[in-house]
């Protein structure tokens, strides 16, 4: 594709707006990445909590108030 150009102010606007666009799309991916990691690493906690089995009464309802604190959050 031939770039076109229409006046060295104009052109130098349009590579402005380019990398700026790239920083921002670059910037959302990391920050979209972030919270995916921090919802998979709480899925994971979870899923653990939930594999465990309660010996006694006390243990099944500790076990029970941490899997509502992890869910609330």
């Amino acid at each position: 594709m031939t770039k076109i150009s229409f006046g060295e102010y104009f052109d130098d606007q349009r590579d402005r707006i380019v990398k700026d666009m790239q920083n921002k799309n670059a910037q959302q991916n990391i920050e979209w990445m972030e919270d995916y990691e921090k919802r998979r690493a709480k899925k994971q906690e979870l899923a653990l909590l939930k594999k465990m089995a309660p010996v006694g009464p006390k243990e099944k309802k500790l076990l029970k108030e941490m899997i509502e604190e992890k869910t609330r959050k």
